[in-house]
């Protein structure tokens, strides 16, 4: 599935040159000659000085070039749209000379980076490639090589997944995973705002071959929203798990209520079979990825519209999905005139009037404020919902195995779906089996 293959994936120096000082004319007192006769010179024979023969001239020497080598893994499109992005880097960097290199697979090339197989300089990746080149030191923090100000500009979540041992080994390119409430116009004019409502509408909106609401009911991924009304999340500020807590056993007990109705969820539905009912009209709710936004515009024949996840809890929490991120990262090993060539294409690949040209052209969100608030994300009805979605959202830390955890999470929510368990004790099972 499309959402498995991305939690694989998934940014002028002026030298003011001063003109000669002439030196000042040294004013000479006006006083009268005296009148003290003035003895002739005497003629002293003096020799002659010897010709010097004049150095040819030198040419001024060239530039210096600056080699970056730069590992990718994008589609050919985007690898299309990067170089013409390394093109308009250049006017402002001429010297450099910026290599693409282009992987498949973020195991083999984090396994051969670590081995001293292939060098680079750059390279632009997510967790699974990210993360194993953090634990071998391969990567160059990056919070001393960038103003405040700077990492500053991009959302906080997206940070989250650039981060490990209070250090930033990454800039966010884009970002993205995040779940989101896709709704049928013809079958119901208003999104529902709470779970509460959700759940009420799901089971008003079900009848005959009709479901108010389908979703991938089995997969974990799908239970992490809705821990935020319950102040959970699935590790501590420290990068403990925390499966086995309090909030897990009420977020599954809320989880478990919604497909206990008598109609209202479609049961044991697949991601696929959970998108078909909808395209069919079937479905007037389905919770999808933000990959389907995209997607159901080329697929789907029904008028649909997106929105937030309904708010959660008591207190009406937004809901909080998974938020992964894309990132660019620095060799731990890249110095000199090739970290200062990398840290200002850095400084350009991330701004955000070159993000908003991948989000025109390509659908993702970017990572920087200014560009989330802007006229392009907030005038588009998907984008605006998607972007305040993820900022919504929670991230994992580098140092944190995202696929471990939702593994462990996967039998003991299949069995507490199927009746085979409570949602406490599903909640335990979770952390025995980490």
């Amino acid at each position: 599935m499309k959402f498995l293959a991305s939690l694989t994936l998934f940014f002028i120096f002026l030298t003011a040159c001063a003109g000669p000082t002439v030196a000042p004319v040294q004013p000479t007192p006006s006083t009268k000659a005296a009148n003290t006769p003035t003895p002739a010179p005497i003629a002293r024979a003096t020799n002659t000085p010897a010709p010097t023969n004049t150095p040819p001239p030198t040419d001024t020497p060239a530039p210096l070039t600056t080699k970056l080598i730069l590992w990718e893994n994008l589609a050919p499109a985007q690898a299309d749209q990067l170089s013409l992005d390394i093109k308009a880097f250049k006017q402002f960097y001429p010297n450099a000379r910026i290599e693409i290199q282009h992987y498949d697979n973020p195991q083999e090339l984090a396994a051969a980076i670590i081995e001293g197989r292939v060098d680079y300089d750059i390279v632009l990746g997510a967790m699974p490639l990210l993360s194993p080149l953090q634990q071998a030191d391969k990567l160059q923090p990056l919070s001393q090589l960038f103003p405040p100000d700077f990492l500053n500009a991009f959302a906080s979540v997206t940070l989250t997944g650039a981060s490990a041992e209070d250090e930033l080994w990454g800039l966010p390119d884009s970002a993205g995973f995040h779940l989101l409430l896709f709704y049928n116009r013809d079958l119901l004019e208003t999104p529902p705002s709470t779970t509460e409502e959700m759940r009420d509408l799901a089971a008003d909106l079900s009848g005959g071959a009709q479901w108010g609401l389908v979703l991938n009911s089995f997969d974990p991924l799908w239970v992490l929203p809705w821990l935020s009304g319950f102040d959970g999340w699935i590790i501590d500020d420290e990068g403990a798990p925390t499966l086995n807590t309090e909030a897990m056993a009420q977020t599954l007990t809320l989880y478990k209520s919604w497909h206990q109705m008598p109609g209202g969820i479609a049961p044991q539905v697949s991601l696929l079979k959970a998108r078909e009912l909808f395209n069919e009209g079937k479905a007037a709710m389905l919770i999808d990825g933000e990959w389907a936004i995209g997607e159901l515009a080329q697929e789907s024949q029904i008028p649909w519209s997106v929105a937030v996840l309904p708010a959660v809890g008591e207190d009406e929490r937004p809901a909080a999905p998974l938020v992964l991120a894309r990132c660019w990262a620095l060799s731990a090993d890249t110095s000199g005139r090739q970290a200062e060539a990398a840290i200002a294409f850095l400084e350009f690949i991330t701004r955000a009037e070159r993000q908003l040209v991948w989000t025109e052209k390509f659908g993702l969100l970017p990572t920087r404020r200014d560009a989330l608030n802007s006229p392009q994300i907030l005038t588009d009805p998907a984008l605006r919902v998607s972007a305040q979605q993820l900022q919504n959202g929670k991230g994992l830390p580098l140092d944190v195995d995202a696929v471990s955890l939702l593994n462990a999470m996967r039998q003991p929510l299949d069995l507490m779906l199927r009746g085979k368990v409570e949602p406490t004790e599903a909640a335990a099972q979770m952390t025995n089996d980490e």
